[in-house]
């Protein structure tokens, strides 16, 4: 995304604290599919130098539901044929995401795991943040839901359109999008179709950018991608993301975090992620990358960021690339 933002007050952004160490995550499937068998819940991973969590934290409650429906038990009757996946994969992610930040950084991360239901958050993992490019992803989701609930039209032109947003992140097909789909109403139709808790609107309507949503929207997001969207949406949209070019639609260079080429997730190399890059906010760069990585999109990793905009955009994006590499390889 360019520089597109106005300055703002640093207080606009709402901040969201956890007061629980887990809780379920509703997933919302579609009508027409299962529901999820995602049991996500939410672990905070502690910053250096907190006391750890007692031996009970992180466990889930028995008939934990998503959607209204008791979770299926994925396993049952599989016996040694396959076999148990190893869990606290998550949350070491995030211990080691927030480690491997820069001392300046404002750091909000978040990772799922899908085949366990393990979600971890880290310190500013439910803090809304301005999505900068990120809007799009939202817009899309919204538009392909809407039209199999409403019948919305949506052309091949407009399919391109969501192409160029999702992989090269043109702004002028995201413009475009934004106000021939109603882009502003995107964030509450879309938080009330797949359950964000955090997610909303810009204040001035015309900036896409300023919306707000946290990592923790973004793991429900991609996991309503994946579970619940019909399979050809799914599949339009993870290789819009995953065919994203090293070299934006302006010419930034967006091959950091997820995207870089030295971060490869555990049993599947790459990634199929979203970039967002905005300046400048009280002195401050939006830098951000969330996205798929791993064998069968097994995980959801997303990390959002607030710097100093002093250092230059290089040393933001190697900085957020040492957070997404941190991430994926204790994953591994």
């Amino acid at each position: 995304m360019t520089n597109r933002a106005r300055p703002v007050a640093a207080g606009g952004l709402v901040a969201a604290c956890l007061a629980v160490i887990c809780l379920a995550i509703p997933l919302v499937a579609a009508d027409d599919r299962p529901p999820s068998p995602v049991a996500a819940r939410l672990v905070v991973a502690p910053s250096a130098g907190d006391a750890e969590p007692s031996a009970d934290a992180g466990s889930v409650a028995d008939g934990l539901a998503v959607g209204g429906l008791p979770l299926p038990d994925v396993a049952a009757g599989l016996g040694s044929i396959v076999p148990a996946a190893r869990t606290g994969l998550a949350r070491a992610a995030v211990e080691a995401a927030q480690s491997a930040a820069a001392p300046a950084t404002e750091l909000g991360v978040a990772v799922l795991d899908r085949v366990t239901g393990e979600t971890a958050v880290g310190d500013r993992g439910a803090e809304p943040f301005y999505t900068a490019s990120l809007s799009k992803l939202v817009v899309a989701v919204d538009m392909l839901d809407r039209r199999r609930t409403e019948g919305l039209v949506v052309t091949q032109q407009d399919l391109d359109l969501v192409r160029r947003a999702l992989g090269p992140s043109d702004d002028g097909a995201m413009n475009a999008l934004w106000t021939r789909f109603d882009g502003v109403g995107a964030a509450a139709r879309v938080s009330a179709a797949v359950g964000l808790t955090g997610t909303t609107a810009p204040a001035d309507p015309s900036q896409w950018g300023e919306m707000s949503v946290p990592a923790t929207d973004y793991l429900r997001l991609y996991d309503h991608i994946l579970t619940g969207m019909a399979d050809a949406d799914r599949t339009f949209l993870v290789d819009a993301l995953a065919a994203a070019p090293a070299t934006a639609r302006d010419g930034f260079d967006q091959a950091f975090g997820l995207l870089d080429p030295g971060v490869d997730g555990p049993g599947a190399p790459g990634a199929a992620a979203k970039q967002g890059w905005m300046c400048c906010f009280s002195g401050q760069y939006y830098l951000h990358s969330a996205g798929l990585v791993g064998a069968d999109e097994r995980f959801v990793v997303a990390v959002l960021t607030r710097v100093p905009s002093s250092p230059g955009w290089n040393a933001a994006r190697a900085d957020v690339t040492d957070v997404a590499e941190a991430a994926v390889r204790a994953l591994a």
